[in-house]
């Protein structure tokens, strides 16, 4: 199980550095998943692009989304990462999904350096901007 960061997804919906590879992973790998927050940060970033919907819509439908709940909420606090808010609530989740999650791939170097700090195994492609 892969999880995926928005920096990560946002490459199935734009060409650019990066979207090659992660358009086949989501292609090959049937076990992807992230955070609900990821529905609201790329309905924003497709605004600000002016990306269709039915775009978003689509990916999404590839993911399985975990709920934002007072655990996550309450781990992202804990974690005291250094990390901007909704990165730390990735994080969270991400560890919140424990030992399924073989792999986490983001596009951010700062969040990348925090979930190897807390053990988790980062994707080849991670921070290959």
């Amino acid at each position: 199980m892969i999880y995926l960061d928005t920096s990560a997804v946002m490459k199935t919906l734009v060409d650019e550095t990066g979207s090659a590879h992660v358009r086949t992973l989501f292609a090959t790998s049937d076990r992807l998943v992230s955070s609900r927050l990821l529905a609201v940060e790329l309905s924003a970033a497709a605004d600000r692009r002016g990306l269709p919907r039915e775009h978003i819509d689509e990916v999404l439908d590839t993911i399985t989304l975990i709920a934002v709940d007072d655990n996550v909420l309450d781990d992202a606090i804990r974690l005291r990462s250094g990390l901007r808010s909704l990165d730390a609530l990735h994080l969270a989740t991400a560890l919140e999904v424990g030992g399924e999650l073989t792999e986490f791939l983001a596009f951010d170097n700062e969040l990348n350096a925090a979930a190897r700090r807390h053990g988790l195994v980062l994707h080849s492609a991670s921070g290959s901007i």
